[in-house]
Order: C-alpha cells, then structure tokens, then sequence
C-alpha cells in the first residue's frame, strides 16, 4: 500500500512540475511595434546596408519578403528578437523606404541608435517623433 501511495505521490509531483514549465511555453509573447524612419533609397539599397552593418556586429540574419514587405529578422545580445520591415513609399522628391522596428517585451535603445548610424539616419528626422508617440501603438 505505501509502495502505491509512494508512486502516486511521485506522479502528482510530477505532473505539477510539468506543468509549471509547460505552461510558460503555453503564455503568448508580447511583441512591441517601436519606432520607424523614413530614408532615401529602394529596399534592396536600405536591405543591404542593414544586413551589412548588423552582420559586421556579429548577428546572424533571417530575411524573407512578405508581400510588399521586406523583413530582417535576428537576436540582438539582450537576447531581445527583433524584426525591420522595410517598405518602399514613392514620393514626390523620389523613392524613399520605411524602417519599421518590431521586438519582443519591450525595446532596446542600443540597437535602435545602430539602426540609425547604420542608415545614417539622425534622430532629428521623422524617428524621433515617431520614436516618442509611437512605441508603444500597434501599427
């Protein structure tokens, strides 16, 4: 009888610590839309700067295209994942592309400011005001 009790106990405890660590896979992610710039250039111009510049950092890229959409993903070293989508916008004074950042729980002011140096973007553009009303609202 204590052998049964013993083994059920086992398998309660068990199934209590399974499901502890199960159910943290099971919680949705928070994914954050951050902040956007404007730059001159066709996506592919703006596609390989980017790829450039962060594999020089040591990231490793994941790119693909989703419909008019042009996406990079990777991790930065917070362990933060994050995604650009560059969409290219025909303007009067020429072909201009929109960064836009995407990141899980929040956002990393590091990787936005190389973002920036990479595109030789300042924080003075249309960023900074985005960066302020927008980091928070849905896109």
């Amino acid at each position: 009888m204590r052998r049964c009790l013993g083994k059920a106990c086992a398998g309660v405890l068990l199934l209590a610590v399974v499901g502890c660590t199960v159910d943290s896979f099971l919680n949705r992610q928070i994914v954050v839309w951050g902040p956007r710039v404007t730059v001159p250039g066709t996506v592919a111009e703006v596609a390989a700067k980017l790829r450039d510049g962060l594999s020089e950092e040591g990231l490793l890229l994941r790119t693909n295209r989703m419909g008019s959409d042009y996406r990079i993903v990777s991790q930065w070293r917070s362990g933060k994942v994050f995604c650009l989508h560059l969409q290219q916008m025909s303007e009067e004074d020429g072909i201009k592309t929109r960064v836009r950042m995407q990141w899980d729980s929040g956002g990393d002011t590091e990787l936005w400011q190389l973002i920036l140096k990479l595109l030789n973007a300042s924080s003075d553009e249309e960023s900074s005001a985005n960066t302020h009303s927008e980091s928070l609202s849905s896109p």
